[in-house]
């Protein structure tokens, strides 16, 4: 496992891209409905929010539910950021 500074890093980097990605569908697609938009960038300022939370919280004293525990953030954090991708390719149709 990475350390939790990593991580952390790591989220917001992903979260910065996506807010990237806003700015771009926003401004240069035309027939985007900001709206919308704004609700997606919502979800992605939510998404950071709660996975920064989780990265701080302890997932137990045992190693293996420690592991289990980033394991499943993990897969939460890469679930989350295919939805909101999803979200976005759905404004551009």
């Amino acid at each position: 496992m990475a350390s939790k500074r990593t991580l952390k890093k790591e989220i917001n980097a992903i979260a910065s891209t996506l807010v990237g990605e806003y700015l771009l569908t926003r401004e240069f697609i035309p027939g985007v409905d900001i709206a919308s938009a704004n609700v997606v960038l919502g979800k992605v300022f939510d998404m950071r929010k709660e996975f920064l939370a989780r990265v701080g919280a302890n997932g137990g004293n045992d190693s293996k539910q420690v592991k289990a525990y980033y394991r499943k953030l993990r897969a939460d954090f890469d679930a989350k950021v295919d939805e909101i991708i999803t979200d976005f390719e759905a404004l551009t149709k």
